[in-house]
């Protein structure tokens, strides 16, 4: 079982560039990645991308990219081209408003794009970026599987305390006609009205009551659905599995708590409530 939240890094090097790649994660229903790096790194990004999604499968991966040449000598260069445009341009203008002067060796290396890093834009660059992202995604993935083997533990107690619970509720299950028939004979002796037991009035009533307040079918489902979830805790990448089978538990304890007719009916439904809430919060990090 692996969580969606981890954190990674990794660093490569050759003789011309050096490479430093972090990943962290956080949950999300689908996989996304956001690439972050310098602008002249940019062209790495499909292949970033699709390395790290051929591993995660849920989760948002924020993937940074720190990449630069290790000869410190060749980190910047100088485009003549685009000098030489700067100075023609700059002249026609100049001569355009009538301005006096000239342009200066200082104004041209200011100039946006004369003075540049060098552009890692050869495949030689791609290599130690390559290898730094495995190193990454390799500590990515230890964090979310340390994450995820904690929350299965988590969701195992859930899982057992909610089996508990619905072994207090089923008892009761069986009881409410009773329940409900000794309760109307109560309401009608205080009355003072005189009533046969087997009159069909009062068994009708009973059958209607019970019937709408039956509640052997939801325990049934709600038993169901908490073995389902416990089994496929033992399952990897689930996460979305246990989304659904949370609803289907949240569904079936609200039913029963909309048809209590007993105090510890009512007292064991807002615990489960309580629990599946949790449990609804810790599988929203599961892959």
């Amino acid at each position: 079982m692996t969580s969606m939240t981890g954190h990674g890094r990794g660093e490569a090097r050759t003789k011309v560039w050096s490479a430093v790649v972090e990943c962290h994660s956080v949950n999300r229903k689908t996989a996304e990645v956001v690439f972050h790096a310098d602008r002249d790194a940019t062209w790495l990004e499909p292949s970033v991308r699709e390395k790290v999604l051929e591993r995660i499968s849920r989760g948002r991966v924020q993937v940074n990219l720190h990449l630069e040449r290790a000869d410190a000598g060749t980190k910047n260069f100088f485009d003549e081209k685009r000098a030489a445009v700067f100075v023609e341009q700059a002249r026609k203008l100049q001569k355009k408003l009538g301005l006096e002067g000239g342009v200066t060796l200082a104004d041209v290396l200011s100039a946006p794009g004369v003075m540049r890093a060098a552009e890692p834009g050869g495949d030689d660059a791609r290599d130690p970026v390559m290898k730094a992202l495995e190193e990454a995604i390799r500590g990515l993935e230890s964090t979310r599987n340390r994450e995820g083997a904690a929350l299965k533990k988590a969701l195992l107690r859930s899982a057992e305390k909610l089996e508990s619970l619905a072994k207090k509720i089923a008892p009761h299950a069986g009881r409410v006609a009773e329940l409900h028939r000794e309760a109307l004979h109560k309401r009608i002796e205080r009355a003072g009205i005189s009533l046969q037991p087997d009159d069909a009035r009062l068994a009708s009533e009973v059958a209607f009551f019970a019937e709408r307040c039956d509640i052997t079918e939801e325990v049934v489902r709600l038993k169901s659905h908490i073995l389902q979830f416990a089994n496929e805790l033992k399952v990897e990448k689930s996460g979305r599995k246990l989304d659904f089978l949370v609803q289907e538990l949240l569904r079936e304890v609200n039913t029963v708590g909309s048809k209590a007719a007993e105090i510890p009916t009512t007292q064991a439904v807002l615990e489960a409530k309580t629990e599946i809430e949790r449990i609804r919060e810790q599988v929203q990090n599961l892959e």
